[in-house]
């Protein structure tokens, strides 16, 4: 006995657009993050007369490859399904969505710290700098709070922690 859904065939059922959109916006990223771990493993010292396949990058370069072969697979099924013409209402969606929206944020403060401020500035500068952003945007409190909590966490990650774990810093 075959089941009947709820849908005529060849309709998509409710919600399938936002998927595949959501499929496809992944995807995009998986993309994008394997590709910079391929570039980035390729950076990575070379010695020896096998190259690549005995430097450190070797695992990273292969995992990257492999993310980026799975990420295409993803990207070209949600783009068959038709996810591309729901990604507007994907975004709308998703700028709608306060949790969401908060989600994304602190995820882009994360990415600054790690990405573009660790190794470029001081570690005690670049970990004030997100702190200061993630309370300011979460409102902790007022200003002089916010002051007040970024000294105090920043010593805390930035200087007591790998002082007391003999941890060394970037």
């Amino acid at each position: 006995m075959t089941e009947q859904s709820d849908h005529h065939k060849g309709t998509p059922p409710e919600g399938t657009g936002m998927d595949l959109a959501g499929e496809l916006m992944l995807g995009l990223f998986v993309s994008f993050f394997s590709l910079f771990v391929i570039a980035e493993s390729l950076r990575m010292p070379q010695k020896g007369h096998l190259g690549i396949m005995m430097s450190p990058g070797f695992v990273p370069l292969f995992t990257g490859i492999v993310l980026f072969l799975l990420s295409l697979v993803i990207n070209l099924k949600a783009i068959r399904g038709g996810g591309l013409q729901y990604v507007g209402s994907l975004l709308r969606s998703i700028r709608n969505e306060e949790e969401i929206r908060r989600f994304l944020w602190i995820l882009g403060f994360m990415t600054l710290y790690i990405v573009g401020l660790i190794g470029y500035v001081p570690f005690v500068v670049a970990t004030l700098i997100y702190h200061a952003l993630i309370f300011f945007y979460l409102k902790i409190g007022g200003p002089v709070k916010i002051v007040i909590y970024t000294l105090i966490a920043t010593a805390l990650v930035a200087v007591f922690l790998p002082r007391v774990f003999n941890m060394p810093v970037p």
